[in-house]
């Protein structure tokens, strides 16, 4: 793993442990939180990758904000720039997946805003499936120790009712599991290389 890779996922790691710190403390997280890691992801893959995919993906990220005026051009303005993403640039079809399955969550209001852009930052340092994997376990990881710690005797009889019952279960802080993330990808890097 070359010295930046490294850098970037050191910084992540804490600035995440900082805003699940902050998440479990107040509930909700200022935006400037949030882009505090989405710009100089934009900016990394512009970068790195393309400057056309960056403002793709700034397009897609600020269409967010027009859902809450008009469903429909919200949703063109955020799925129609991944559309020509995947077009363009198919090595970045696990950016534009993911973000599009986080953006999915987040507008059926399984997933707040701040933990979208999170997972969506992580994507654009690393345009990986492997970072999608490592979220996805982050996710998994993360909501099982929540539900060990919220209900403690009890998590069996919870998980079972929110199985059998599809019971939505309560909301809780979700920038935990973008810290596992990072972690799990940062062990993913230091193995493989």
């Amino acid at each position: 793993m070359n010295w930046t890779t490294m850098l970037i996922l050191v910084g992540l790691f804490f600035w995440f442990v900082f805003e699940a710190f902050w998440d479990l403390d107040n509930r909700k997280i200022p935006i400037w939180f949030s882009l505090a890691t989405v710009i100089p992801g934009l900016a990394w893959l512009g970068f790195t990758v393309s400057s056309w995919a960056a403002v793709l993906m700034a397009i897609s990220i600020g269409a967010t904000e027009l859902t809450r005026r008009s469903f429909l051009l919200g949703f063109l303005g955020i799925f129609v720039p991944l559309t020509l993403i995947i077009d363009f640039f198919p090595s970045l079809y696990s950016l534009a997946a993911g973000w599009g399955i986080l953006v999915v969550l987040w507008l059926v209001r399984v997933l707040g805003g701040a933990d979208s852009l999170a997972g969506t930052a992580l994507l654009l340092f690393y345009p990986t499936w492997k970072m999608g994997a490592a979220i996805l376990a982050g996710m998994f990881f993360w909501s099982l120790a929540l539900l060990f710690w919220k209900y403690r005797q009890d998590v069996g009889l919870r998980i079972w009712t929110i199985w059998k019952a599809r019971a939505k279960g309560d909301q809780q802080a979700g920038i935990g599991a973008y810290t596992l993330a990072v972690f799990f990808y940062g062990v993913y890097r230091l193995i493989a290389h």
